[in-house]
């Protein structure tokens, strides 16, 4: 177990008393910030039930070792101080992707709106380079959030954190002296009632990320279309439809960039981030068509690989939010679609049932450990592909086949996002 000594912030809550002021004084040292707090105070008892133990926690950036927004971000807008550790977004490099708050498991960067941009917890960096505590250690009335040299290993913060992701958190949290709720009279709060606790909303939904699924039911289609090599050299018409979908699938999805004229910087991180690598491998894939149409004729196994590289990286950048996932693969991720529609289209019904068995059997698994979908959905996406599956052995005509097929993966599709939820600190420290 190695040993290493930094300056981490320490949390106690059995001394925490939830007044804010560390809230407060991020604002003040920081400025103005949107609706969503750089700092957050989390509760045990939200809705201040009399009989259940009420504690708090203060919850910041944490400027990890290994950073998820950073390795993560395709844009290259977060950098670290060498001097003091603090993990620093700079705004004029963000396009506002929203993927690095996808990716840090403290709910650390906060997409705001107004601006198109992320912006997160610094540090204090200033005041760090000049000797003193940040704002939020510095000003805490009970000393319960301190900032130290501190001799801690990872598996020790680790252990000791509301969110169990070892990512090398600069954050401690003491041990509880005390679990259980006060002794109390039920007489006394038999006319009260508790208040009501909402839940805060999911990060990633279909609704708020419509263009994705757009573009990633575009694209599963593009690439198994290629794979069929359904277009020939004589069909322009083809050609032309084929080329007007790739644009206008790489137009939604800068819809959802808060900053759509930075676009071009995803690009930046290829080295680490999947992001990067999806623009990458879809550039490499529209460009090996494109070549291979109208400029020279390509091997077919190149854009097939690109299209394969492209799918895989779409599948791969949502694999951050899949943590909490007790099987980290969905019937509805691109590799399945498009080698679904492969093999329907080709009509070899025997490896079709095989990949819908599959399906089927992930769709249930993840509809009975996370019944977050409504039986509706569930039962209209087993439908299709039981109908789809029914309708090949009949000998269906193909047209209503894919029909059939389309609308079940629209509808796996949207599962999908609904169900990459975000887990919220306030609920993780609820199960913990």
């Amino acid at each position: 177990m190695k040993v290493i000594e930094k300056y981490i912030f320490v949390f106690d809550p059995n001394k925490c008393v939830g007044c804010g002021a560390c809230a407060v004084a991020c604002m003040n040292e920081n400025g103005y910030q949107s609706q969503d707090r750089w700092r957050n105070i989390h509760s045990t008892n939200p809705a201040h039930h009399p009989f259940l133990p009420l504690h708090y926690l203060s919850l910041a950036c944490n400027h990890c070792d290994d950073a998820p927004c950073l390795k993560n971000c395709p844009a290259k807008a977060y950098c670290r101080d060498e001097r003091t550790g603090a993990v620093i977004h700079t705004a004029e490099k963000c396009i506002g992707c929203k993927y690095c708050t996808w990716a840090c498991p403290y709910d650390a960067p906060k997409y705001n709106a107004y601006k198109g941009i992320v912006e997160k917890c610094t540090f204090c960096n200033h005041r760090l380079t000049e000797g003193e505590k940040p704002a939020c250690a510095h000003l805490c009335p009970t000393g319960a959030l301190e900032f130290k040299l501190h001799a801690f290993s990872r598996e020790e913060v680790c252990a000791s954190s509301p969110v169990p992701v070892d990512v090398g958190s600069h954050f401690k949290q003491a041990e509880l002296r005390r679990e259980e709720g006060p002794e109390v009279d039920a007489e006394l709060f038999k006319e009260l009632e508790s208040k009501p606790f909402q839940r805060s909303q999911q990060k990633i939904t279909a609704a708020s990320e419509w263009p994705l699924v757009i573009f990633s039911l575009i694209v599963s289609s593009l690439v198994a279309i290629e794979w069929l090599q359904l277009i020939d050299n004589e069909n322009l018409i083809g050609k032309v439809f084929f080329l007007i979908a790739g644009g206008l699938s790489a137009l939604f999805s800068t819809l959802h960039l808060g900053q759509k004229g930075r676009a071009w910087r995803s690009l930046l991180h290829v080295q680490h981030s999947w992001l990067s690598r999806e623009i990458l491998f879809f550039a490499l894939f529209m460009g090996a068509v494109f070549m291979d149409w109208f400029i020279h004729p390509l091997p077919a196994v190149i854009p097939g690989l690109m299209g394969m590289g492209l799918l895989l990286s779409i599948d791969m950048l949502y694999a951050i939010a899949m943590w909490r996932w007790p099987l980290k693969i969905h019937s509805a991720q691109t590799v399945l679609i498009a080698t679904s529609l492969f093999f329907l289209v080709k009509l070899m019904p025997i490896i079709f049932w095989a990949i819908v068995a599959v399906r089927l059997i992930l769709l249930l698994i993840h509809q009975y450990r996370m019944p977050n979908q409504s039986l509706l959905l569930v039962s209209l996406r087993v439908g299709s592909l039981l109908m789809t599956a029914i309708g090949l052995f009949l000998g269906v005509d193909l047209v209503w086949l894919l029909t059939a097929f389309i609308v079940g993966e629209i509808i796996d599709r949207i599962g999908f996002y609904n169900q990459l939820k975000v887990p919220d600190v306030s609920e993780e420290i609820q199960l913990n």
